[in-house]
């Protein structure tokens, strides 16, 4: 996916994991498994720019994080795209959950995430990743989900 030729996002390669784990190390965020996720590597004029990843909680659900722009690169719209490549990976599960700080939560629902009020609904390891998400950052977290119609796409796409 491209916007013009100075965005281009691919999916990480198995090699590419030690740097993206040193990345997540920098700002306090769960190192990726490669094995478990969709990791996406944005690149602005052909430099690293940012990652996020789609970790496989079962096989309906997925959560949508690690959404991380380096500072040099933001306001470019390397998140947007992002999130877009992400999302169209996502195709084939029912709900994808997403834990942004708060202050980021209108960004995602421009992509149809709402806010999530029953937690009986959502997986186990969803909940207790936002509890562990509460505790570990300065800043409030919100818990939202995108749930896809049986047989529809996402409403963004």
């Amino acid at each position: 996916m491209s916007l013009g030729k100075k965005i281009q996002i691919r999916a990480a390669k198995k090699a590419d994991i030690e740097w993206i784990n040193q990345r997540y190390e920098e700002v306090d965020f769960i190192p990726s498994i490669f094995e478990k996720e969709i990791i996406g590597v944005a690149e602005y004029e052909g430099k690293r720019a940012g990652i996020g990843r789609l970790v496989t909680i079962d096989e309906h659900n997925l959560e949508l994080g690690g959404m991380y722009v380096f500072e040099a690169y933001r306001g470019q719209g390397i998140a947007k795209e992002l999130v877009t490549f992400l999302l169209k990976k996502a195709h084939l599960f029912q709900t994808v959950y997403c834990i942004p700080f708060e202050h980021l939560s209108a960004f995602y629902m421009q992509y149809g995430f709402v806010s999530c009020s029953n937690l009986e609904e959502v997986p186990p390891e969803v909940v207790a990743k936002h509890a562990w998400c509460k505790q570990q950052y300065p800043h409030p977290t919100s818990l939202l989900f995108l749930q896809k119609l049986r047989y529809a796409p996402f409403p963004f796409l």
